[in-house]
This record gives structure tokens, C-alpha cells and sequence, in this order.
């Protein structure tokens, strides 16, 4: 079979509407088709090992992509390595788009076997986790989250996706034993301190008033102080919880720290 490179290119466009419609059976054929003609093109084998993932042929996936990067130089399998990944990463975020939870989960997932300290693609991964139910607070370490995020040097995270993840996390598992060491590990790349502020703040509400944990409570709110020792609603919050969670002794400390910030006779 002899395909002029704009045939070529017009069969491409053809395997990826059938790999977009879901007739994966079709695209799977075509795309080997235009392997055996160009063969020297890396990207058809991406494209083919997709598909075969999308079918849940895991191994014959993975088979797929190796097999395209035998004989590679170092400089070539790094190249070709970025490109699979951005394959991947594009499918990955169409079928968030579409709210196609399970199976961007498990395309993330294979992007994590491949680079497993893409911060970016591990914090999608949590989110993901926790829409289709099945996080359970361990992920938090078994990814490496928690590691990445205390390195020295401090790694280049999206903070603001970074802040989206941990509100997602203390709104699913405010009480799991890693939520807090989350928290701690975020507070450097804090873009807002208000927003972190409120978002504590509304966790500590809902678990005081739904789970009456006003101890968890007045630890969760404490890392608000470690940015903002002096905010004036943070305070007199952090005090209550302690109070009625039995520790006296910090509560007093806190409500005498806000007595002597405010000058208005009502807060005072």
C-alpha cells in the first residue's frame, strides 16, 4: 500500500476523528496502515498506542511506544519521550473537558509511569482521584507529592492549581493523617495569603460544626497564623476552636493577642 503524503496526512486526520468518536477499532486499523508507510514517523506509534490504551491494552500499549524508541539515541528518546507525554497530556485534558473523569485518571496515570515527578500531572492526578471516588489520602505520598513539594531547592509548581488541589482535598479528607502535613508542605508557594486564609478558615467551619472536631479544627487554622500572626478574623477563630476543644491555655494566648491588635471597644 502507497500513500502520497497528503493522503497520509488525510488518513491521520481520519484515525483521530474515529480515536475522537470512540471507534477505536477503525482507528486502530488505520493507524497501522500508515505505519507500514511511514514508518519513521514517531507519532503515528503515539497516536496507535493511545488507542490501544483507550481500549484498556495497557501492555500492548506501552509495547507500542517502546518499540518506537528502540535504537534511539539518548538526545532522540528524550525528544521523542516530550512528544509522546504532550499526546498523552492533550487526550488526558479533552477528556477532562468532557468530564470523562475515569479514563483521563488512567491516561495520567501512564504519563506518571513515564515522568513520575511531573508535579503538574500528579496534582491532576489527585483531583481526579477524588472525583471518581477513590482517593484515599495516601495517593498524597504514594505519587510523591509531598516529597516533590519539600525539595531545596523549592520546584516550579502552578500555584494556583496547587491551591485548587488542597481545597479539593481538605473538602474531601480534612481528617486523613496527611491532610495536615499537605497543608504544611503548600505554605511556600502560597500566591495569596486571604484566599489560603479563606480556605482554611471554611474547612475549619464545616469540620467544628459537622464532625464537632474543633480540635482538627484549631489545627488547620494555626498554619493561617504561620503567614499571618496578626490576622484579625483568623484570630479570634483560632482562639474559639482551641477554647472549646479543651486548650485553654492557647486560646487565652490568642484572644489576648487580638485584644491587643484592635482598638475598636465591640471587638475588643
Amino acid at each position: 500500500m502507497c500513500f502520497s503524503k497528503n493522503q497520509a496526512g488525510d488518513l491521520q486526520q481520519q484515525a483521530y476523528q474515529y480515536l475522537v468518536e470512540g471507534n477505536y477499532t477503525q482507528a486502530t486499523t488505520l493507524y497501522e496502515e500508515i505505519i507500514e508507510v511511514e514508518p519513521q514517523v514517531k507519532s503515528h506509534y503515539w497516536y496507535l498506542g493511545l488507542v490501544l490504551l483507550l481500549q484498556g491494552q495497557e501492555a500492548e500499549a506501552q509495547t507500542t511506544w517502546l518499540f518506537a524508541m528502540t535504537e534511539g539515541e539518548d538526545q532522540e528518546i528524550e525528544q521523542w519521550t516530550t512528544e509522546l507525554i504532550q499526546v498523552l497530556q492533550t487526550e488526558a485534558e479533552r477528556r477532562e473537558s468532557l468530564e470523562d473523569w475515569a479514563v483521563a485518571w488512567a491516561i495520567r496515570q501512564h504519563i506518571r509511569e513515564i515522568i513520575p515527578i511531573d508535579i503538574e500531572n500528579l496534582l491532576h492526578l489527585i483531583q481526579l482521584s477524588i472525583k471518581i471516588n477513590n482517593y484515599t489520602g495516601e495517593e498524597l505520598i504514594s505519587f510523591g507529592v509531598l516529597e516533590l513539594l519539600q525539595s531545596e531547592p523549592p520546584i516550579e509548581v502552578n500555584q494556583e492549581q496547587l491551591m485548587r488541589v488542597l481545597q479539593d482535598v481538605l473538602h474531601d479528607a480534612p481528617d486523613h493523617s496527611q491532610t495536615l502535613e499537605f497543608i504544611e508542605v503548600c505554605l511556600p508557594y502560597v500566591p495569596d495569603n486571604q484566599k489560603f486564609i479563606d480556605i482554611l478558615l471554611e474547612t475549619a467551619f464545616r469540620v467544628a460544626s459537622i464532625q464537632g472536631n474543633t480540635a482538627l479544627a484549631a489545627k488547620i487554622t494555626e498554619f493561617g497564623l504561620r503567614l499571618e500572626p496578626h490576622h484579625l478574623e483568623l484570630l479570634p477563630n483560632v482562639a474559639s476552636f482551641h477554647q472549646n476543644a479543651g486548650n485553654e491555655s492557647r486560646g487565652i494566648e490568642l484572644a489576648e493577642l487580638y485584644l491587643s491588635l484592635v482598638d475598636n471597644l465591640a471587638k475588643k
